[in-house]
């Protein structure tokens, strides 16, 4: 008798033990990494909504353009960034951006930059075309891509900086004056930005920082973190 107990309880405790590890299947989404390695990205199982403004072409970009050498020249930077499969990722009147104090430099708010340098900007797009196919990146907005010496050294960037060799790409998230709703969409978004440069940033020789002004940093020369004092301490990314 005592031994059919014992085979009633074990059978009776088994499928307990089974549910209990039993788990949910992940979500997410499946990517190819420039070396064509699949990579998973797990999705966060809290969402914040967040309305996703629509962008408008400025008429400052619109004015740019009606400068036949640079509508041209836009024309074949945008031909090539297509061909690469990075094309309209970033709209061009974002994309060709210099930096926030350009008027203040006396520059130019677009340029282009010379083809010699256009392919290092391929790694970079790609990067933030995983971002935004999964939706890390969702409501933002380009600040500054390319810049030239003299304005770089004006708006006071790095003499090494990214952004002369047209390898970086600068955002913020959410609107230019955020409101208290908007800063939890803001917050959750850097958590998932540094989750993905934790998971990925390796592979893909990824370099994200955050600058004192809220400006999001993104390249692809050299896997490194930094915030505002422009060392790993400061950085969003406390891993």
């Amino acid at each position: 008798m005592k031994d059919i107990l014992k085979s009633l309880l074990t059978l009776s405790v088994i499928p307990l033990v089974m549910i209990g590890c039993t788990s949910s299947p992940q979500k997410g989404k499946t990517i190819s990494t420039p070396n064509g390695h699949r990579i998973f990205i797990p999705q966060e199982k809290i969402a914040i909504e967040h309305p996703i403004p629509q962008k408008v072409m400025p008429n400052s970009y619109r004015n740019w353009l009606i400068d036949i050498d640079n509508q041209a020249r836009a024309r074949d930077y945008e031909r090539f960034l297509e061909k690469n499969s990075v094309g309209n990722i970033i709209p061009s009147f974002e994309l060709f951006r210099t930096a926030r104090d350009w008027d203040k430099c006396g520059k130019s708010e677009y340029m282009i930059p010379s083809s010699e340098i256009w392919s290092n900007q391929v790694p970079t797009l790609k990067v933030f075309k995983y971002l935004v196919a999964s939706k890390v990146l969702t409501d933002f907005t380009v600040t500054s891509v390319y810049r030239d010496l003299p304005l770089n050294q004006c708006a006071g960037g790095a003499g090494s900086s990214r952004h002369l060799f047209n390898s970086a790409i600068d955002f913020r998230i959410g609107p230019v004056n955020p409101q208290p709703e908007d800063y939890a969409y803001i917050e959750n978004t850097k958590f998932r930005l540094c989750q993905f440069w934790a998971q990925y940033g390796q592979s893909l020789n990824m370099g994200l920082g955050l600058y004192a002004s809220g400006q999001i940093h993104i390249d692809t020369q050299g896997y490194r973190t930094w915030g505002p004092d422009l060392s790993r301490n400061s950085s969003m990314c406390h891993f």
